[in-house]
């Protein structure tokens, strides 16, 4: 991949490069400067499946690896990537520089945005999308990323709100690119079908809050998160794990229910919204169904 280059400024160095390659997690939403410290001392972010999304400026030559894919980039690229697919990246020998944000879901989610990740073709699940930036590309980029920069050091009540604005502005400009490599596991055997299902599902879970709910339901539900057909995504489940997508969903909303019964003080109508009924009633119902007695009448069971 060959691309016009342009010089990434120099930012501050807030964290080392051994921090970043150490990192597992992140609380919420961080910005690394990627810099290199010194000659002997190559950036090398570990390959494993990290649980949190990036989007990464990159200037050099590097290898990136997804699943047990490599593809090498040099020049200045935009890097996208997610929790599904396990990556990681190697530098070349050589002068190279670096921007990255790093966040979780929820610093999307749990907002007044209106926006999920998933809304965005970029962060579809599977997907890791690369960006080759001209000069001009590359200046723009930087400039939003220097915001951020800018406001990470700042401890104004609207910080967090900026911050997301800036992150959001990344990912709208970067759609209007077109992607030099997008890499996309494809899920065509029965077993990874049914194991991406059961990892969707359990996303959703824990539940946390009595005010959130789960966004995917039903078997249409993940069929179109998973861009499979409803049909055809409970024939592969089924087959592999003997059991139709919406009993598998039923067991796990019937557990989880189980659990919050148990360990919080939420009421019924807390529950119920939190797993995703609109109305009590059809909670009581689905649990009666499933467990035998009512959810009041479990709950004094195990107090």
């Amino acid at each position: 991949m060959q691309t016009d280059t342009t010089t990434i400024p120099g930012l501050r160095n807030i964290e080392q490069i051994s921090t970043l390659t150490n990192k597992r997690d992140v609380e919420n939403f961080e910005i690394l400067d990627l810099s290199m410290v010194d000659n002997n001392t190559p950036l090398s972010l570990d390959y494993s499946r990290k649980t949190f999304y990036t989007v990464t400026l990159l200037q050099g030559n590097y290898t990136l690896e997804f699943d047990e894919k490599q593809i090498d980039v040099s020049g200045n690229s935009l890097l996208f990537t997610s929790t599904k697919i396990p990556f990681g990246i190697q530098a070349a020998e050589g002068v190279y520089a670096g921007i990255s944000c790093l966040f979780k879901e929820d610093f999307i989610t749990k907002s007044n945005s209106g926006y999920r990740l998933l809304d965005f073709p970029i962060y579809k699940p599977g997907r890791q999308t690369i960006y080759s930036l001209t000069n001009e590309q590359t200046k723009n980029f930087v400039e939003i990323y220097t915001k951020l920069f800018d406001e990470k050091h700042e401890n104004g009540d609207f910080k967090e709100n900026l911050q997301r604005t800036y992150l959001l502005e990344l990912i709208f400009n970067a759609q209007k690119l077109d992607p030099v490599s997008s890499y996309i596991k494809k899920n065509n055997t029965t077993e990874e079908i049914a194991c991406s299902f059961i990892r969707l599902l359990e996303s959703q879970f824990p539940i946390e809050s009595a005010q959130s709910t789960l966004r995917l339901k039903t078997a249409k539900d993940f069929a179109d998160d998973l861009s499979l057909h409803p049909n055809y995504l409970n024939r592969q489940v089924k087959r592999s794990k003997g059991r139709t997508v919406s009993e598998i969903i039923a067991a796990r909303i019937v557990q989880e229910a189980k659990i919050l019964l148990k360990v919080t003080n939420w009421n019924i109508v807390e529950i119920a919204s939190s797993l995703g009924f609109e109305q009590a009633s059809h909670f009581n119902l689905f649990f009666k169904k499933h467990v035998l007695v009512s959810p009041t009448a479990y709950r004094k069971t195990i107090k």
